[in-house]
């Protein structure tokens, strides 16, 4: 009797979406009730962008408040949960299902909150742009919060390369074998870029704001590319290959239909519902 089919990658792809929709949405959550609890009016809620009215006056907080009500708050927030996530995949042990999810929301975590640093940092652009703009008595403050964040952006992006990598071979049973290297790095990573960059692209067209636009939303999607490396260090190239064996278990095959459920629907609500916007009175 022969094996079963191998059908992990759509268990991959299931919990890759589960990893977008609880960063992306969430992110933009932290926004939200940033607004909220420092007085500020939220008037639309959307995947790609929080509406609010300011009724404070920005130039009377201290120079952290004004970064972390501006939009610095869901990125420092992102790394956060990301650092615990990934002490969560080192430490605590799991199942192979729950062990891909956890290591796809990590990276999903790190690559958005990094992301941004790196972003801001050098275009200016996103959620660090709109903290820029609340400083205009103080320009020098602003190029040194530039070249901090540019340099942590880019070390800390690099190095979501290697952590993803190394994550990888939790599934590896040969590390010598490269065509199972590459197999694991596209399940366990290219799905991850490929759902991000996807829905990332539909809610920029779906977006309610004018500010983002088709090339805005290619330039804050490039985030993902934190993946394509992971897979590139597992798959392709020779780079932080383990010298013991790390092989816990192979990728789940067997399809899980509540997860993959699961999946269908909160992206559904997340391209449908928030991707348009929730509008507030």
């Amino acid at each position: 009797m022969k094996d079963k089919k191998d059908l992990s990658v759509i268990n991959c792809f299931a919990t890759a979406f589960l990893a977008y929709f609880f960063t992306l949405p969430v992110h933009e959550l932290f926004h939200a009730l940033t607004h909220l609890a420092y007085g500020n009016k939220v008037t639309c809620f959307s995947a790609g962008a929080v509406a609010s009215e300011d009724l404070i006056d920005y130039s009377s907080l201290s120079y952290f408040h004004r970064i972390m009500v501006a939009g610095g708050s869901a990125c420092i927030l992102n790394i956060i949960i990301g650092i615990i996530l990934m002490v969560i995949v080192f430490k605590v042990s799991m199942g192979p299902v729950m062990r891909v999810f956890m290591i796809q929301l990590m990276g999903a975590q790190l690559s958005e909150g990094i992301g941004y640093f790196m972003i801001g940092g050098f275009f200016g652009a996103g959620d660090w742009g709109n903290v820029f703009s609340c400083f205009p008595d103080d320009p020098g403050f602003v190029t040194v919060m530039r070249i901090v964040i540019s340099i942590t952006g880019s070390l800390g992006f690099m190095g979501i390369f290697f952590l993803l990598s190394y994550t990888s071979y939790y599934f590896i049973k040969d590390r010598t074998d490269l065509k199972e290297r590459n197999r694991v790095g596209f399940k366990l990573h290219l799905t991850v870029l490929i759902t991000g960059f996807t829905v990332g692209m539909i809610i920029t067209a779906l977006s309610p704001y004018e500010g983002l636009s088709f090339l805005i939303g290619m330039l804050y999607n490039m985030m993902w590319i934190s993946f394509f490396w992971g897979f590139m260090f597992t798959g392709v190239m020779k780079v932080f290959i383990p010298q013991k064996n790390r092989f816990l278990y192979e990728l789940p095959g067997k399809p899980r239909p509540v997860l993959i459920a699961a999946a269908v629907v909160l992206i559904l609500i997340n391209i449908f519902v928030f991707g348009p916007g929730i509008y507030f009175n």
